[in-house]
């Protein structure tokens, strides 16, 4: 396997070898050093026989796997008015929610905002609880805007529904422009309680007492695994 950033040169050797399958690969959990091939997506396919000392040209094309071989725990696009996060501090000081706004979606017409004042303190976790289906399970969040955004992990009980913990994992930092989009590996942490919790997407983030107000924005928030065949 060659490993290459989008943009650069890569030999393939030998050139007689057909086909030539491309994988589409990941920054785990935002982290530049940390990468793998994405489990979801299925492989590209050089469209062309190669010769030696031909050069080409390609940009590949990542697709996700059909519907009919993922399934989604957490499916969040803002499209509806009814989200699939609810706040776990509702009636806390400083509390705030995620609303829906039409001025910076990512795509489609909505995304989620939240604006964070001075001593805001926004916590959400996913409406769906989920138990861990012994395979990999991945977060998808796209983010933009001008504060870190914690995500992680509640825990329950998996025979009486009781809150054991919410613990935050990963600080996720927007990009400087733009959205971004983040691919965090849920698995380790899943794996830890299997068979003894359910689990729900937990994220938080908070203002500061400096006085001013970030706003921080959320697309295409989803948690997803492979179907069991």
């Amino acid at each position: 396997m060659t490993l290459a950033e989008t943009g650069q040169r890569v030999p393939i050797v030998p050139f007689d070898k057909s086909p030539i399958l491309l994988a589409g690969g990941v920054r785990v959990n935002g982290i530049s050093a940390a990468r793998r091939p994405y489990p979801f997506w299925e492989f590209d396919t050089l469209p062309f026989p190669l010769k030696a000392e031909e050069e080409h040209i390609y940009a590949p094309v990542y697709r996700y796997f059909a519907d009919t071989l993922l399934q989604y725990f957490v499916k969040e696009d803002f499209e509806s008015p009814q989200l699939t996060l609810r706040s776990t501090n509702l009636g806390d000081n400083g509390a705030v929610q995620i609303r829906r706004t039409f001025s910076e979606q990512r795509r489609g017409f909505w995304s989620g905002e939240v604006s964070l004042p001075p001593g805001a303190d926004f916590r959400v976790e996913s409406t769906e609880a989920f138990e861990f289906p012994q395979g990999e399970v991945w977060a998808e969040i796209s983010l933009k805007g001008d504060r870190n955004l914690g995500v992680g992990i509640t825990r329950e009980d998996k025979r009486t529904g009781r809150l054991i913990s919410r613990d935050i994992h990963l600080l996720l930092r927007p990009p400087d422009t733009g959205w971004g989009t983040f691919y965090v590996d849920l698995t380790p942490r899943l794996a830890e309680g299997a068979g003894l919790y359910r689990y729900r997407l937990y994220l938080t983030s908070a203002g500061d007492t400096a006085g001013a107000t970030y706003t921080l924005y959320l697309d295409d928030v989803r948690v997803l695994t492979l179907k069991k065949q």
